[in-house]
């Protein structure tokens, strides 16, 4: 079977639980955006994350967030220790971080968070959103799914989609994300 189909069908057999990951990740940015007082400690989270990447050139910026969100990506799909632990939490911790910087971002209006956040995120989105639900289907999945996958055949699974959907995805993501380095660079 082609890379692109197994990839396709993978996607197809987790999009239930691709569903789930969009849900935990809306229920957490929700619970951190109304609640943003109690999840204080994501700014040092934040500022930590800012550190790493402020100083760079575009293309150091580029490579450095699309090396990083490949990392996140990868654990959450490969790294499947407790049926499922790290995709889960994977997915709360992001939606946790949104929600809280969209509400502490309390000074931008929501044009301007969306301006901020959504162009690089159209593409950001549906890679984490594979990567946890996909994740979740291969650390949760085979106790319901129908089709019995041996845990070899559904890592080759991952793999298939991992370098299918979720690095391309990231890619484009990454480069978005760093127009404004790009724009500095270019002008």
């Amino acid at each position: 079977m082609h890379i692109t189909s197994v990839a396709m069908d993978t996607v197809k057999a987790a999009r239930g639980w691709i569903l789930a990951a969009v849900g935990v990740y809306c229920l957490a940015a929700a619970v951190a955006w109304s609640l943003p007082g109690h999840f204080d400690f994501l700014e040092a989270q934040l500022e930590s994350l800012m550190e790493k990447f402020v100083h760079l050139s575009a293309w150091e910026f580029i490579l450095r967030i699309f090396v990083h969100n490949l990392i996140a990506s990868y654990l959450a799909m490969c790294f499947v220790v407790l049926f499922g632990v790290v995709p889960v939490s994977l997915a709360i911790f992001n939606g946790l971080l949104l929600g809280w910087f969209a509400g502490w971002m309390d000074q931008f209006s929501w044009l301007e968070l969306v301006l901020m956040l959504v162009p690089h995120g159209i593409f950001e989105w549906p890679a984490m959103f594979i990567a946890f639900g996909v994740g979740f289907w291969r650390g949760l999945g085979h106790r319901s799914d129908p089709v019995r996958l041996s845990w070899f055949e559904r890592w080759k699974r991952v793999h298939c989609v991992f370098l299918v959907f979720v690095v391309p995805l990231l890619f484009v993501a990454a480069v978005i994300e760093g127009r404004y380095h790009l724009l500095e660079f270019l002008s």
